[in-house]
């Protein structure tokens, strides 16, 4: 989501035969480049590289192996990352529409579309009719064990598309289930004005995708959503889920609903149950959006994206901030956070909001990298959570002004999907990071093991 007098990109522009995608490769005579002459950063961090996307919206990204995932609006991108000062593009998929936001799983990617598209197939494009019937918006399946060449095997239609989408291995039984966040703030085919049974939606898709056969995916359950209803001016009211973190050992998802946070039981993910509602602290959220754990399981970080954007040097602001939350707190019914943190740079009128992040698997301590759209790539000391302090930052300024949509920590580095611009890397040095473990995987979020 983003400022409304802006671009709203996530929120508000929301709106089975195996198919050959048109991937390009990338041109040699444009090698990966860090320019830092004009950037803004403290000295503990250091931008190595940057890959160039520029033309579209750059979104989330996902992590397998050496390989980087990026999302955009236009399709995705896979980047080899062996070599993290010199990454390389292999593959430059165009397919369908916004938001992009991906999920791997060895050789299985999922791409959320949350625009009606004109055709069923990579051909397709954004609609200028959301609501004529038989186009599509949902979920794409793709076939990536070829990285130079990912190709599409399935279509996967949602109510109300995919905003956004989060991976659940489901290994015993064979499968991928992916939870499918979506909403109605404008229609499309099978989305608002009557085209649902509940006018507000209420819901959320859950899609399984067979593992030996990834062209059979479809939708298994689409599980109800008791929360109070969202609207912006002119959108909506809606009911719905922007984002959902699980933290697989204990069978638990952080869920941010929009205008609240919930805490749900997925010991059986295809009937999830809720076990605490979260509102608004006094003051405090405008849209409740991203959630992520730390890695012993005890703390949740939600963040809010604010819709008038924040971060004017004040301290007492109090959108647009990432927020601590108590595991055991929310099981005993107490809802109140312990803390909260607000980048304390002024980003005059540029703007800023906390969007997405993780916490970096080290041991003894809680450090979150986040990105903060025109605040740049952060990161966070919240060991103490009512004494979080920025540790590290990066503000990209040249040779365009960045606007990270994504920033996350993986096997190392840090890496961030700037929006108008493409894909960095960059190297925090602080001895915050000692001790990092390194992982195999990572999609940001599904946390899959403990760290004690």
């Amino acid at each position: 989501m983003r400022k409304l007098s802006q671009t709203i990109v996530p929120l508000i522009l929301v709106f089975s035969a195996l198919v050959s995608v048109r991937p390009a490769l990338a041109d040699s005579a444009e090698p990966a480049q860090a320019t830092t002459a004009q950037d803004q950063h403290s000295q503990n961090m250091k931008l190595l590289a940057s890959l160039a996307k520029t033309g579209v919206t750059n979104s989330d990204i996902a992590f397998w192996g050496h390989l980087a995932y990026q999302g955009n609006y236009s399709g995705f991108r896979v980047i080899d990352i062996s070599e993290p000062e010199t990454p390389s593009v292999l593959a430059d998929v165009d397919c369908g529409s916004g938001q992009g936001d991906v999920t791997v799983w060895g050789n299985i990617l999922v791409r959320s579309v949350d625009y009606p598209m004109t055709e069923r197939s990579c051909a397709g494009e954004r609609s200028p009719d959301p609501t004529k019937p038989g186009q599509f918006e949902g979920v794409q399946v793709f076939d990536v064990s070829d990285p130079h060449d990912p190709q599409l095997v399935k279509l996967v239609d949602t109510d109300c598309g995919s905003h956004t989408n989060t991976l659940i291995p489901d290994l015993a039984n064979g499968r991928l289930l992916i939870y499918v966040l979506s909403y109605f703030l404008l229609p499309g085919p099978n989305c608002g004005d009557g085209r649902e049974a509940n006018p507000l939606h209420a819901k959320f898709s859950i899609v399984s995708v067979p593992l030996s056969h990834p062209q059979d995916a479809a939708v298994v359950a689409t599980p109800a959503i008791d929360a109070d209803p969202f609207a912006l001016d002119g959108l909506g009211p809606t009911i719905g889920c922007h984002d959902v973190g699980v933290f697989m050992p204990l069978h638990l998802a952080a869920v941010a609903c929009l205008s609240e946070a919930q805490l749900w039981d997925i010991s059986d993910p295809l009937h999830p149950t809720t076990l605490a509602r979260i509102h608004n602290p006094d003051p405090g959220f405008e849209i409740w959006h991203s959630a992520t754990w730390t890695w012993d399981g005890k703390y949740i970080v939600f963040g809010d994206e604010s819709e008038s954007g924040s971060c004017h040097g004040d301290q007492t602001e109090m959108d647009g901030r990432v927020w601590f939350y108590r595991l055991s707190d929310l099981l005993h019914g107490a809802t109140s956070p312990v803390g909260s943190f607000l980048i304390p740079r002024d980003q005059g009128d540029e703007y800023c909001s906390a969007h997405m992040f993780n916490v970096v698997p080290v041991k003894d301590r809680y450090v979150l990298v986040s990105s903060w759209y025109g605040g740049g790539t952060d990161v966070i000391d919240f060991t103490d959570p009512t004494r979080a302090t920025e540790i590290a930052y990066y503000d990209v300024e040249s040779p365009n002004p960045g606007s990270f949509w994504a920033a996350y920590w993986y096997n190392g580095f840090i890496y961030g999907s700037d929006i108008p611009n493409g894909f960095d890397t960059f190297l925090f040095s602080g001895p915050q990071r000692a001790g990092a473990q390194r992982l195999d995987h990572l999609n940001p979020q599904t946390q899959e093991a403990y760290l004690r």
